[in-house]
């Protein structure tokens, strides 16, 4: 046991454990019928047993204390019931209620854990309300965050704790950072290529999600049982992320056939979902579950649209029931896109645009219950996801008529002339693959007032793609001016990654207080080359959370219940594979140009693009918070501070490129050859030449992965529950946070090629700038929630007034003294640093700069106003730094969920009901826009059958 635990004992008086039987039996509410294949779990000792066809339920040598009954059921209301063991018990009476509408309580909001960590649980019935179209719909019932608009004609992705602008897309390090966990399996887009160069674009392309987070699109709500959003330090379970975990939780067991049909003003949708028993006695359950959706986000731009077809094909079962039981679980996933190809009239003729991705996911997965004295339980999970993505476009490019490369390596070679308007064809033909195993073992002991949980596990993941690639004909390319060629990425080698973690959960019981800490270490070697590599990189990741209760819950008096909380953990997530093999670069140069027969590139091919240097990014979190209810109205605060290092980021590099510079020949002169690396051609007396050259240098750029990217965060999260107000059937909870964001490219320098010439040759000097810009994001908001439930008509309507108080942003680039490295001039052409003069410009002056031959040279302040030194100041508009800061604004959202006898169900909703959208100036551009999203409403009907 951890040093933790024998500090507990020896606080702790100490004494043989006396054991007892718990023993009985789950039954209907209402019918009193036996219920089979519920969980029934003693939450502090984490033992569990299932019930068997008769509703029997045993549990063997439970120690003596006061412990929490726990039950879970498909279909069924959780129940908890506190029960004290000093005696055997063996006919307990758990009365289980059918979800409903017509429940007494029933939870439609984000319940935070009472779990260690700051996390918030959205149960079915949540879902049901809220009426998501994917997982991310969900954040609007977490603290901070605020009902958006859906929109799936682009990529969904998630971010906690984070200011995110509608419409645009997230920090790409947060939502890779996010790790979305379904059903113990933690979902991989670390071997997505989709991208068209990475040498000169990054990962900019808005159709990939490469680089970045899960796209949500892809996860069907309607298959979920719950959720669990852990913003705070998670357990060391959990692994590969940094912001934090989306924990999903899939339906098993049996369930009525259901049909929903949604609609709303850019989505339809139709599911359907079943449970069936197989008829032979413990033979277990089958779920089937299918999902159709089509989505247009503007009826006047057809490629901006998106259907998908889901279904999953799911097994359960549970043997030994009154032994030893033993889950199983079984599923099997498939997902499609079926928008296949998207025309725009508009368009020229036969243009065509295809983004198509299909995937099947398997897992196996459950949980062992030894009931061994040193041994609790057993947790395994397997799993494998393969999914086929393909990009085409056949589209007209038209221009000029410009000459192209055709060549593969470093050298001159002969191009081709492409004609003023071709077609051509790209194909980006993806098959990124994933495969995930994980066993966890948990051992709990009670000593007297001390309860202790040990958790052990490890954790092994592999990702490749087995796509054909890039491809594309280089004498048709899709793009002019190319810095990149086709690519296979198949050849590329497959990412593996092994973790191993301990952790112990302790409860100490110290007169009236509780003091709870859980801590663990996770190590983890992240393997790009294979798992029988030497070359990788390690993490060590320690996390403690603690909680102790001065006060425990109870029904009366003025303080009710006082906590208080603290916790700090360090977590990394590897660099996913296009970080770690980047595209080739290639820079094409004309080195002698004779239209329209002869052209001759110089290339520069940059085969080795990969940084040695590159780590996992890593996130540190702190936080604090206090759980206090003074008669009856309960306030959650937790304060936090997290600092992201080595985050991803995509850097100019530059090289010098040499290359010869034919002489232009007149047109007396006959059609020029270029052979053996010369050029050669006949005058008009006959004789054959070779042609002279000149020597020229040009910097060439390209984009390398780096760990520069730092995040800082902190702030404040709040909740307030009010509680019932029973004369009006209604809950009021207001709750948000205090965001402070600041995002900044640590890098040590930058540089920055100039494109204008220079007495009529390419600009001489490569200026380069300290490092150090970024931005900040502060916002405070806040949701005020009414809801009104009468379970006599079975009805729930919920009003949630959305505010956002404070709202600003600012652009910096700072010297690592955080003092401004931007300045204007006042009359006397003094230079005055973070200062802004009306309508001036703001200068920025380069630290220094390298020649053709890459010699660096100190700036000289005293030639900064001479040519060509004072081409080298970069200028930028004096609202530029400006901050943005917004007045305050809202809007209020309405919910409605109606039950119409038992197998029938109704659910609206409508954001920004009463369209609020004031006008708004920026201070950055002076545009105006407006605050808020237009209103939006949708409905569904659900059939139970």
């Amino acid at each position: 046991m951890m040093v933790l635990a024998w500090f507990g004992l020896s606080k702790t008086e100490l004494h043989a454990q006396n054991k007892y039987e718990l023993s009985g039996t789950v039954m209907h509410l209402e019918s009193g019928e036996p219920i089979e294949m519920v969980v029934i779990q003693l939450k502090e000792t984490l033992s569990w047993t299932v019930s068997d066809k008769y509703g029997n339920f045993r549990f063997r040598d439970v120690p003596e204390g006061t412990f929490t009954l726990q039950t879970s059921r498909l279909g069924y209301e959780k129940y908890e019931l506190p029960i004290t063991i000093n005696r055997d018990i063996t006919n307990l009476k758990l009365k289980l209620k059918e979800l409903s509408l017509g429940l007494e309580e029933v939870v439609i909001v984000a319940k935070e854990n009472s779990a260690l960590s700051s996390s918030s649980k959205i149960e079915r019935s949540a879902l049901d309300h809220i009426q998501p179209n994917t997982i991310g719909d969900l954040m609007q019932l977490v603290p901070g965050q605020i009902t958006v608009n859906p929109d799936l004609s682009a990529k969904n992705q998630i971010t906690i704790r984070d200011i995110n602008t509608p419409g645009q897309n997230p920090d790409a390090n947060s939502s890779l950072g996010t790790s979305i966990i379904i059903d113990g399996t933690p979902l991989s887009n670390d071997a997505n290529m989709q991208t068209l160069n990475t040498s000169s674009g990054g990962i900019s392309q808005s159709y990939s999600s490469a680089g970045q987070g899960v796209d949500l699109r892809q996860i069907p709500v309607d298959q979920i049982e719950s959720v669990e959003v852990i913003r705070g330090i998670p357990s060391a379970q959990y692994g590969d992320l940094t912001s934090g975990a989306l924990v999903v939780k899939t339906k098993a067991g049996e369930a009525p056939l259901n049909v929903k049909l949604k609609s709303d003003i850019n989505i339809k949708q139709l599911a359907i979902s079943k449970g069936l028993l197989i008829p032979k006695e413990n033979w277990g359950a089958v779920n089937i579950d299918l999902d159709y959706l089509n989505a247009v986000n503007d009826l006047r731009t057809p490629t901006k649209s998106f259907k998908r077809i889901t279904g999953q094909l799911g097994y359960s079962n549970i043997i030994a029931k009154n032994s030893t039981p033993l889950t199983i679980n079984a599923k099997l996933s498939i997902y499609s896109t079926i928008d296949n190809e998207k025309e725009d009239e508009d368009a020229q003729t036969t243009e065509l645009y295809k983004n198509k991705e299909q995937n099947i996911n398997f897992k196996l997965f459950g949980k062992w219950a030894t009931n061994l004295s040193w041994l609790n339980s057993i947790t395994y999970n397997i799993s494998g996801s393969f999914e086929k993505q393909d990009y085409y476009e056949y589209k007209i490019t038209s221009g000029a008529s410009t000459p192209t490369p055709k060549s593969w390596e470093s050298g001159e070679s002969i191009g081709v002339l492409l004609p003023t308007s071709y077609f051509s064809e790209l194909t980006i033909d993806g098959r990124p693959f994933s495969y995930f195993a994980n066993l966890k073992t948990t051992t709990s002991n009670v000593w007297g007032n001390l309860i202790s949980s040990f958790y052990t596990g490890i954790d092994y993941r592999v990702s490749g793609n087995n796509g054909l690639g890039k491809l594309y004909d280089l004498a048709t390319p899709p793009f002019g001016g190319t810095s990149t060629r086709p690519r296979a990425f198949n050849e590329i080698p497959n990412s593996d990654e092994l973790s191993v973690f301990v952790e112990e959960k302790l409860q100490i019981t110290l007169g009236t207080t509780t003091l709870q800490t859980q801590a663990g270490f996770r190590y983890n070697n992240f393997l790009p080359k294979g798992l029988f590599s030497t070359k990788g990189y390690q993490t060590f990741e320690p996390r403690i959370n603690t909680n102790y209760i001065l006060i425990k819950k109870r029904r009366k008096g003025v303080l009710r219940n006082l906590e208080l909380r603290a916790g700090y953990g360090v977590s990394s997530k590897s660099p996913s594979m296009i970080y770690l093999y980047p595209d080739k670069s290639y820079k094409d140069e004309i080195s002698f140009n004779y239209y329209p027969d002869l052209y001759v590139f110089t290339t520069l091919a940059i085969d080795d693009m990969i940084n040695p240097e590159l780590q996992p990014a890593s996130n540190r979190k702190l936080e604090a918070g206090i759980d206090i209810n003074i008669q009856g109205v309960n306030l959650k605060l937790t304060a936090f501070k997290e600092h992201l290092t080595n985050g991803f980021s995509w850097n100019n590099q530059y090289t010098t490129m040499n290359f010869r510079k034919w002489a232009q020949l007149d047109n007396t002169d006959s059609m020029p050859e270029f052979v053996d690396g010369d050029i050669y051609y006949t005058t008009p007396d006959g004789s054959r030449k070779i042609l002279d050259y000149t020597w020229q240098q040009e910097f060439s750029s390209y984009k390398l992965p780096q760990n520069t990217y730092e995040t800082k965060k902190k702030g404040l999260e709040y909740i307030i529950d009010f509680g019932r107000i029973k004369p009006i059937r209604s809950s009021v909870i207001l709750d948000g946070a205090y965001f402070h964001i600041t995002r900044t490219n640590n890098n040590t320098t930058s540089l920055e090629r100039i494109n204008t010439s220079y007495l009529g040759d390419r600009f001489p000097y490569l200026p380069v700038y300290a490092g150090n810009d970024g931005y900040t994001k502060q916002r405070l908001n806040s949701n005020l929630r009414i809801n009104t439930h009468i379970p006599k008509i079975k009805m729930i309507c919920s009003l949630t007034g959305m505010f956002i108080w404070h709202s600003k942003s600012t652009r910096f680039w700072n010297n690592h003294n955080n003092t401004p490295l931007y300045y204007s001039l006042d009359d006397m052409g003094n230079k005055q640093y973070g200062v802004t003069n009306g309508e001036d410009m703001l200068y920025i002056d380069p630290i220094g700069y390298y020649d053709f031959d890459m010699n660096y040279h100190s700036w000289d302040a005293s030639v900064e106003r001479e040519l060509p030194y004072k081409t080298m100041i970069k200028q930028r508009r004096a609202d530029f730094f400006n901050m943005d800061k917004n007045p305050p604004t809202w809007q209020l959202n309405m919910k409605l969920t109606k039950e119409i006898g038992k197998h029938a169900k109704i659910s609206f909703f409508a954001n920004n009901i009463l369209n609020h959208r004031p006008l708004r100036t920026s201070r950055i551009n002076d545009t105006y826009y407006r605050a808020n999203q237009p209103t939006y409403f949708g409905a569904e009907v659900k059939l139970t059958i």
